[in-house]
């Protein structure tokens, strides 16, 4: 990851992982990993905010980046303050291609090559999204405390389907398509994401 990024210019900003030892934790959860997994997004977001930047761009180490990262990562700045957005997921997981389905809607017409279009309930993945210190607040605020959060303690179930949030597409990080575990159906959705959405020459 740090040698895709130092290919665009853009320095990176490392949390320390969370372990599913982490004390935090509650004891007797049916599974830690997942809720470690959120914490560390959650740790991402209030690093965020101590920051001064005005966007804050979260995402996972075993993604593809676009090649064309710095032009294209402004058309989704844009789009985002332009469509008033809390969170706007620049990668993430499905196996077809949204823009040529009836599944999701579209938020604007067609800015070549992207498109953005809203979050449906069979979309999933936080690979990368991008929020600005408005949204982070929210997202902290809403889901910060797990006493409070109603639904699974998981990035896919909480952060991506926030309330004002769209998509990006042709994405702008794609997973690897490889994922630990031994779950043939995870294995098989996973690598079938990336051969959807991947296009040698536009990543790497």
């Amino acid at each position: 990851m740090e040698e895709r990024f130092t290919k665009v210019g853009v320095p990176i900003q490392w949390v320390e992982p969370v372990l599913s030892t982490d004390a935090r934790i509650p004891t007797g959860i049916a599974n830690p990993r997942a809720h470690a997994i959120m914490l560390n997004h959650l740790d991402m977001i209030a690093e965020f905010l101590k920051s001064d930047k005005e966007m804050g761009i979260f995402c996972e180490d075993d993604i593809f980046i676009r090649r064309n990262w710095n032009k294209d990562i402004q058309v989704a700045i844009d789009a985002y303050k332009r469509l008033n957005l809390s969170i706007l997921l620049l990668g993430y997981l499905t196996n077809y291609k949204p823009s040529e389905t009836s599944t999701h809607w579209y938020h604007h017409p067609l800015e070549t090559p992207f498109t953005f279009l809203s979050v449906g309930s069979d979309l999933w993945g936080s690979q990368m999204y991008m929020m600005d210190k408005a949204g982070a607040k929210k997202c902290l605020e809403a889901f910060g405390d797990y006493s409070k959060v109603t639904t699974h303690f998981n990035p896919d179930w909480t952060i991506t389907k926030m309330p004002g949030g769209a998509c990006i597409y042709p994405m702008l990080a794609v997973e690897a398509g490889i994922v630990a575990t031994d779950h043939w159906g995870q294995i098989n959705f996973h690598r079938a994401c990336f051969e959807t959405n991947y296009k040698q020459g536009d990543y790497f």
